[in-house]
């Protein structure tokens, strides 16, 4: 019994240590007077990382105001202030973690300012009202995803 305690606990450690993503430090790009305002919440990781610098590079020279900030705080956001969010984060077993899930069910009205990007294997995933792009953490098809992210944005934005 005691065996196996500690190998299920052993087991957490690794898994905790594996996958967990670190915590995003929130900044800012450009003047938050600007018209439009774009808030990028995301988890840590190599891959997620690089989505928000090829996004924060793609709008370099237009006059739009990002805040990035750790997909976490979520609760903390007034989305009326926002013209746009884009919520990077990963969900396990097809769902997102719940910070999320709450957050996008207090804002029903406002579900058209959402881009959400989950890292998944899989691609069926849904959420009710809520257009989810899905794809796995593979840092060569930042690109990819990079552009389908611009694409929402540009929609979404302009």
């Amino acid at each position: 019994m005691v065996s196996v305690l500690v190998f299920f606990a052993g087991f957490l450690v690794w898994y905790e240590y594996t996958y967990s993503m670190d915590t995003v430090i929130p900044f800012e790009v450009n003047d938050p007077n600007l018209e439009t305002n774009v808030l990028i919440a995301s988890q840590g990781s190599r891959f997620k990382d690089s989505l928000v610098q090829n996004l924060l590079r793609h709008y370099k020279k237009d006059t739009i105001y990002f805040k990035v900030i750790d997909v976490y705080t979520l609760f903390t956001v007034n989305i009326d202030k926002w013209d746009a969010l884009v919520i990077i984060n990963s969900w396990e077993y097809g769902s997102p973690p719940r910070n999320v899930k709450n957050f996008i069910k207090n804002h029903p009205d406002q579900l058209h300012k959402l881009i959400i990007l989950s890292t998944v294997g899989s691609s069926n995933i849904a959420l009710e009202d809520v257009d989810v792009i899905s794809g796995e953490s593979i840092i060569e098809k930042t690109i990819h995803y990079t552009n389908v992210l611009v694409e929402r944005l540009d929609k979404t934005i302009k």
